[in-house]
């Protein structure tokens, strides 16, 4: 390699005529340019021809014909041109400056007059005023010092100034005449240094030398009429007729034409030059004259022409360009867009190249200039063998593209200049489009991620219920019209309740109307006339045109929002690989720009202007490696694309993280940016990142540790990584690593969708390790609480155990409860099993333990150091589990040691635990439990009912309660008497005998009969109580058969006393009548009593009568007919006064009706009453008495005795006639 003086790199061998570049001088071509340069040469014959104008645009060839004229009319010619005229800044301007010397035709003029000036030698003009710099002559100088030097030689001898020196200098010696010799080449020695030293360095304050500047007097109007004399001046010594102006109508500025014509009138008018005429060609375009260059230079239009709207018309009035021209010669364009492609191919054919006919299609239709394809071509060979050499091969960069670029190039030179500065509008360009992409990125990003939110709302009443309300509305209105019926006065029901009409464009509406059973229909209804209109849900339907469906709705939902996300996919698509070109055609796209949204190819209008540019990047031609096409490479295997994000992005500190790149392209950057730069949020890309994840490169960790503190440009990043990076699973795993806030980031601060959400979580949590310490929040213990069952980490992978352990473990600081188990992974259900961050329901507990029986002493054998602890803190739960579908305990060896546990652990939950304990589970002996667990024991029957465990509970509760009284009734037995003292189960069967009213007296005698008592228990001790409790006592021979126990009753009701009589077959060896006062005829009437007891009583009637009472009087009356014991005649008597039926009084008292006095008989029809009693008197009454044996042998009787005077036997009743006296 060998590098030049100004720094540029050229490759060896290589020269500019291996370039073969072209000239961009005019070219003569005989068949083009031949006809235009002879009609001119032609017309400078004519004497009256003087201004000759060759009009045509630039570039049709007319520098090329004026140089064939140049060249045909020799020395006759002098060619002026005015390519550019820099601008007069205003602050560059002092009072010495005449403002009319500032005016575009006044600066066109003088740099004329310059160039006229300029054009001979100084020796030729001797007459100017002008003194121009000119080269030393030294001949010419000599000779002038000569003539200086004889000068003062003269002036030397004649003043006698000669002899002074010669008297001076005579000690030195005899100088004579020499003196003279002397002083002349002195004096020309002088002059001639003088003149070699002051040569070039003296000015003329109005003209200088180089850049030549001409000034303008205050009271001179122009610069031709200042300097018209060195104009005929120079035309009077000069040889030049001919002046060729080009060039001159690029300022636009017509003025100039009428001061050129009237110079040209000026100098043929001079007598000086009267008969060589001077002639003047211009080169100039025809657009110069029009009204609107007119306007465009700020000039008066013809006051004659404001109303003139014909153009023609209008170009006639002003007698415009031929006032100037005495001749006007049109040059036809032989190069125009359409024949620009093929001599754009000519110039390209002497070539190599490979440059797209599309692009040469496309720069003919905007350069049609010769001249400027001519430079395209040079320049494009130029930059082809200087960026496309060296280091440059390996950027494969293409021919076409910087064909286009020089177009560019040369269209936009100022633009193209800062390119490498990043400045040009084609990078602002470039930034709009990146941010194009990244926005409508995100954007469809975001839009995606709400699309998949409504696939799970797919069906919803809520997503339609506005336009099926309003479609429900449209359709009532039509009806209503329809039937002609009022509108005011009106309200809306439906079932059976009245809405108002924004209910029925809501989703609790429209979901009640379509999942309902269909029978509420919609009315509308006038309270005033009475008018009602209803529509049911099918006549709905069929009107909305709706099927009312679910299921429909959402198959039609799935299916609308997935056609959605496909679109948007597409676009994400294009978007990530789309270029500027690409860009500009999707006008749906748009970007932030100057505070406008605007699709870009409004920003490249902006920018560009519709025009070469814009067409060259909306064909694709100039894209995003246009900077690579601008300036050599110098790199270390870099590919364009990796190139182009160095410069545009690195190396500028713009974040692209949608910039695609390649594996190799990947590898280029980071080769070229040292490893320790990819922490730098320029280099933040998807494409980077996915290599270096990809590949497990070492680079990784720079960026992701630079990623893991979660700045705004990292944030954006990663959002936009999650959404197109192949690699996230990977980035989670190392940003878990490397930033406690990754968990907490990926739960609530980066916009994702459910899914994505989902597995990314799920990576972090697979990626937790030792001694992390994420930090969470609330947000986050809602989420994994409310997803875990769709995390894969829990539920699909088979975590190892120290992962398992670490994802429970960060649970746990969460205080997070699994509510089903078996959604859980084995691996991480294990691992939550062993933490115990489970709710304790029974499907967990099931899966906790692998399944079985799941009772607690179950529990304690299978699992002790896990879930039993587990359980005894949240018994209730577990009890709450398991109730009502296994026993909280399920045999009796450990239920006594579980009882004191889960009294231990949660004293509240002890009764639930035995309560739900089997059968089995009894407590044998109730010392082995804590005492405070006896109640609940005893209210469950879950100890037995031995003599110690009885005793002992009595002891503690003081009594007999009800949990006690539980067990005995579900024992009805006292077990384990063996060998107590009679005492202390006489104490016991005092005590449960007394257990009223918690024990039935049935078992109160049972268990005390289970006592095997070998005394009899003192009733004295014993409560008085009705019922069949005394009886039980007595069947189970508790109680004595003897007179105390009937005593002890004798407040009790006759019931309880007569099954204490039926059990009592001693009772009338100890009945006296003094026991039974009251109940005697209850005793004698009730079967309980035997008929040899009854047999006694009835033998001692007279001693028992005074204490029966009347119903003892009746059963003794009773039982003595029907033992046939007679009693005494005062006894009857008491019978007979007690109302014992009159035929049993009457039978006993046969006996006595023989040897019965009147008195005797009178007393008894007296106590007797009624019918009886009238027979014991006389008078009228007939008393009918019933018809009986004993009736009749008492009738007998009293006939007998005179007080009945008859009676027919055979009446019944009998109708009986008393004596009168």
């Amino acid at each position: 390699m060998g590098e030049d003086t100004e720094g540029t790199v050229r490759s060896e061998g290589s020269s500019a005529s291996e370039w073969d570049l072209v000239a961009l001088t005019p070219t003569f071509m005989e068949s083009e340019h031949a006809q235009y340069a002879n009609a001119i040469v032609t017309a400078l014959k004519n004497p009256l021809i003087r201004n000759i104008a060759l009009s045509g645009n630039y570039g049709v060839g007319k520098s090329s014909i004026l140089q064939e004229v140049s060249r045909l009319k020799g020395d006759e010619v002098v060619e002026l041109s005015l390519s550019t005229l820099a601008p007069i800044e205003q602050s560059d301007l002092d009072d010495s400056v005449p403002r009319q010397a500032t005016t575009p035709t006044n600066r066109i003029q003088q740099e004329i007059v310059k160039q006229l000036l300029y054009r001979e030698e100084p020796d030729n003009a001797a007459g100017s005023r002008f003194r121009r710099i000119e080269r030393f002559n030294p001949w010419r100088e000599t000779v002038l010092a000569a003539l200086v030097g004889l000068v003062i030689t003269l002036i030397f001898l004649i003043a006698g100034w000669g002899a002074t020196i010669v008297k001076t200098l005579e000690p030195l010696g005899e100088i004579g005449l020499w003196v003279y010799p002397g002083v002349f080449l002195v004096a020309s020695g002088a002059a001639y240094l003088a003149r070699w030293l002051l040569h070039g360095r003296v000015h003329i304050k109005q003209f200088s030398a180089g850049p030549a500047a001409v000034t303008l007097d205050e009271k001179s109007v122009s610069y031709f009429d200042q300097y018209l004399d060195e104009i005929v001046y120079f035309f009077e010594t000069s040889k030049h007729r001919v002046v060729i102006f080009e060039d001159i109508d690029r300022f636009n500025d017509s003025h100039i034409f009428e001061t050129l014509r009237s110079l040209n009138t000026l100098l043929n008018s001079a007598p000086q030059i009267e008969n060589r005429p001077v002639r003047f060609i211009y080169a100039i375009k025809d657009s110069i004259f029009d009204r609107i260059g007119l306007e465009q230079e700020g000039r008066k239009a013809d006051t004659t022409l404001v109303d003139v709207t014909d153009p023609a018309q209008a170009e006639t009035i002003r007698a415009n360009r031929t006032k100037f021209f005495d001749l006007v010669i049109p040059v036809v364009p032989f190069i125009t867009h359409r024949s620009a492609r093929n001599l754009t191919t000519q110039i390209l054919r002497g070539i190599d190249h490979k440059v797209s006919d599309d692009l040469v299609d496309l720069a003919a239709r905007f350069v049609p200039d010769m001249r400027l394809l001519k430079n395209v071509r040079n320049e494009f060979v130029v930059f082809r063998d200087r960026i496309f050499s060296g280091d440059g091969e390996q950027l494969k960069l293409s021919e076409t593209d910087l064909f286009a670029m020089m177009l560019y190039k040369s269209t936009h030179l100022s633009d193209f200049e800062v390119i490498r500065l990043g400045q040009s509008k084609l990078d602002r360009l470039y930034e709009a489009s990146r941010s194009l992409v990244t926005d409508n990125v995100t954007r469809i990003e975001r839009e995606i991620r709400v699309a998949k939110h409504q696939l799970a709302r797919a069906g919803n009443a809520g997503n339609r219920a506005q336009r099926l309300g309003d479609k429900l509305f449209v359709q009532l209105d039509i009806m209503i019209r329809s039937a002609n019926l009022t509108r005011y006065n009106e309200r809306y029901e439906y079932a059976g309740v009245v809405r108002t009409a924004d209910y029925f464009s809501t989703s609790a509406f429209w979901k009640d109307f379509v999942e309902g059973d269909g029978t509420s229909p919609v009315i509308w209804r006038n309270m005033y006339h009475g008018q009602v209109v209803s529509i049911t849900r099918p006549d709905v339907a069929t009107a909305l045109d709706d099927t009312l469906n679910v299921e429909t709705w959402k198959e039609v939902d799935r299916e609308a929002i997935n056609e959605r996300i496909a679109e948007h996919q597409q676009e994400l698509e294009f978007l990530r690989s789309g270029d500027m070109g690409d860009l500009i055609k999707r006008p749906e796209f748009l970007v932030d720009f100057e505070d406008e949204e605007l699709p870009l190819t409004d920003v490249a209008e902006r920018l560009l202007a519709r025009g070469l540019a814009f067409e060259l990047i909306r064909a694709g031609f100039i894209d995003r490696n246009f900077t690579l096409y601008t300036s050599t490479f110098h790199g270390d295997r870099v590919s364009p694309a990796a190139t182009n994000f160095i410069i545009h992005h690195v190396e500028r500190g713009r974040m692209d993280e949608h910039f695609k790149l390649s594996g190799e392209d990947v590898d280029a950057v980071v080769r070229e940016r040292k490893a320790h730069s990819l922490g730098d949020p320029a280099l933040f890309n998807i494409a980077i990142l996915d290599h270096l994840l990809a590949t497990n490169s070492p680079y990784a960790e720079s960026m992701v540790s630079a990623i893991a503190r979660l700045e705004p440009d990292a944030r954006r990043f990663v959002q936009s990584y999650f959404e197109a990076g192949s690699q996230s699973r990977e980035l989670v795993a190392r940003l878990t690593v490397a930033s406690p806030r990754t968990l907490a980031y990926l739960v609530s601060e980066v916009d994702l969708d459910d899914e994505k959400r989902l597995q990314l979580v799920s990576n972090c949590l697979e990626s937790l390790h030792d001694g992390a310490r994420p930090r969470t929040d609330d947000a986050c213990k809602q989420y994994l609480a409310a997803n875990y069952a769709q995390l894969p980490a829990l539920t699909e992978i088979e975590l190892s155990v120290a992962a398992a352990r670490r994802v429970a473990q960060l649970f746990k600081t969460m205080a997070i409860s699994i509510p089903d188990l078996r959604l859980l992974s084995d691996s991480a259900r294990a691992a939550f099993v062993r933490q115990g961050l489970y709710d304790l329901t029974f499907d967990n507990l099931s899966s906790a333990l692998g399944g079985g029986e799941l009772s607690l002493d179950v529990i304690r054998e299978k699992n002790p150091q896990h879930v039993y602890p587990k359980v005894l803190g949240e018994l209730p739960a577990y009890l709450s589990a398991v109730d009502g579908r296994v026993p909280s305990n399920a045999s009796a060896e450990q239920f006594a040691v579980l009882i004191a546990a889960v009294h231990e652990a949660a004293p509240g939950s002890v009764e639930r635990f035995i309560a739900a304990a089997s059968d089995d589970s009894i407590v044998q002996n109730i010392d082995d439990v804590p005492e405070e667990t006896w109640e609940a024991l005893g209210t469950n029957e879950r100890f037995t009912a031995t003599f110690a465990n009885v005793t002992k509970y009595i002891a503690h509760a003081g009594s007999v309660d009800q949990p006690l009284a539980a067990v005995l009734a579900g024992a009805d037995t006292i077990s384990g008497i063996d060998g107590v003292e009679e005492a202390a189960k006489q104490e016991l069967a005092v005590t449960l005998i007394g257990a009223a009213p918690l024990l039935r007296p049935v078992l109160r005698a049972t268990l005390a009969e289970s006592l095997n008592l070998k005394r009899w228990v003192d009733v004295s001790r014993l409560p008085q109580e009705s019922g069949v409790l005394f009886g039980e006592l007595r069947e189970r021979l508790v109680i004595a058969d003897d007179a105390a126990t009937w005593a002890h009753l004798a407040n009790t009701d006759w019931a309880t006393k007569e099954r204490v009589l039926r059990a009592s077959p001693k009772f009338a060896e100890w009945a006296t009548p003094e026991l039974v006062p009251g109940d005697l005829g209850q005793i004698l009437a009730s079967s309980a009593a035997s008929d040899a007891a009854k047999r006694v009583i009835v033998g001692q009637a007279e001693a028992y009568a005074p204490h029966g009472g009347i119903a003892g009087l009746k059963q003794l009356a009773r039982l003595a007919l029907d033992f046939g014991v007679a009693v005494k005649y005062p006894l009857i008597v008491q019978f007979a006064a007690a109302r014992v039926p009159a035929d049993q009084v009457l039978t006993l008292l046969l006996p006595y009706l023989g040897n019965a006095t009147g008195e005797h008989l009178h007393a008894v029809l007296s106590a007797l009453g009624g019918e009886y009693e009238k027979l014991s008197y006389v008078g009228y009454q007939k008393p009918k008495i019933p018809n009986s044996p004993a009736a009749l042998l008492l009738l007998d009787q009293l006939s007998t005795k005179g007080h009945v005077a008859s009676f027919d036997r055979t009446q019944n009743p009998i109708k009986v006639n008393k004596r009168l006296k």
